[in-house]
């Protein structure tokens, strides 16, 4: 899978407990085969170390996300979905953890069965 710096959400952002918004990203109209959203965490394995309780896909017809649209909430701690339906041309995530360690990547790709 290819990460494409301007449609990342989250670079190697440290994981803490607490509640953290990503990047804004600005997408396209929607195509036939809309992208895949990917979600990875790094380095907080261990149950004891936490978990993502929420993953929020936000969307906004303004980069300031003035009134943002909920697109889907995922509970999957490595996450790999198809962006759903509605867009408004902006998206961001919002994740709540309760990790102590660790990072998270998330960004959308065109096809994630590259590697």
């Amino acid at each position: 899978m290819i990460f494409d710096q301007q449609n990342m959400f989250f670079d190697a952002k440290a994981l803490s407990a607490s509640t953290i918004t990503s990047d804004v990203v600005k997408c396209p109209a929607e195509a036939s085969d809309p992208l895949t959203l990917v979600l990875q965490k790094v380095g907080a394995t261990a149950p004891s170390d936490g978990t993502l309780s929420s993953i929020v896909l936000q969307t906004a017809s303004d980069a300031a996300f003035t009134t943002p649209v909920v697109l889907g909430t995922y509970t999957q701690q490595n996450l790999r979905t198809k962006i759903p339906r509605g867009g408004l041309g902006y998206l961001r995530l919002v994740v709540t953890s309760t990790h102590t360690n660790g990072t998270v990547t998330a960004g959308l790709v065109m096809d994630d069965n590259v590697e």
